[in-house]
């Protein structure tokens, strides 16, 4: 059997491969390195492999087919292009964000809180216009031996995941959401901090565009 591996990505975790046995095709996410940090990458695919074992059935989430000798973790290849390049393809928004806010549901009454919905590198449209949730490595699990630190965390990463879905759904025009979905949204103090650094990083950083173009101008 012919077994060809495709170069997806690179990450924290390691090297993302597809490959292609030319009966099936399977995402296979390889941790990278040595020593500690090959160690710590294995624990942290193992951890993410716990988290699609709670979402085995999701709508939207990849199977899960196990963790390899080596600590690859290997996936149910499901066909899409990237929201962040397609989403203007859209044929019909309000359909697709009604299913990924089912999915978003359903993954955390599993117990599983994302936490890395706003990379829009995260979510695929279909070609039937549906969504696929990727990359649950950053994901947050419920525990019960967690006690109350673990549940105050999931319940603020579920937060996080729904402000993501009302980001993406109304391209941050927050004044628009309606009152059907304005319950979806309740920022966190660090999404709330993260925010205003950001406006103050683009203003400095606007400044100096600014005055980098006058200083180019005057020695003209």
């Amino acid at each position: 059997m012919v077994q060809i591996d495709q170069f997806l990505s690179r990450g924290y975790q390691g090297v993302v491969y597809l490959r292609d046995t030319g009966t099936s095709r399977v995402v296979v996410k390889q941790p990278m390195g040595r020593g500690l940090g090959l160690w710590l990458r294995r624990g942290m695919l193992r951890r993410e492999y716990a988290a699609y074992q709670r979402l085995d059935g999701v709508p939207g989430v990849p199977r899960c087919f196990g963790v390899e000798a080596d600590g690859s973790l290997l996936l149910e290849f499901l066909e899409g292009e990237p929201y962040r390049e397609t989403a203007a393809a859209l044929r019909d928004r309000d359909l697709f964000f009604s299913e990924l806010l089912r999915s978003i549901l359903a993954v955390h009454a599993a117990g599983v809180a994302h936490a890395d919905l706003k990379r829009r590198g995260n979510i695929l449209i279909s070609p039937d216009g549906r969504p696929v949730l990727l990359d649950f490595g950053s994901a947050v699990l419920r525990s019960k031996r967690g006690g109350w630190v673990n549940g105050l965390l999931f319940r603020q990463i579920c937060r996080m995941d729904l402000n993501a879905w009302v980001k993406l759904k109304y391209r941050r025009r927050y004044d628009l959401i309606p009152a059907e979905d304005r319950g979806y949204y309740h920022p966190t103090r660090i999404e709330s901090v993260a925010r205003v650094i950001r406006r103050l990083w683009r203003k400095l950083t606007g400044r100096q565009l600014r005055k980098a173009r006058r200083r180019r101008r005057t020695h003209r």
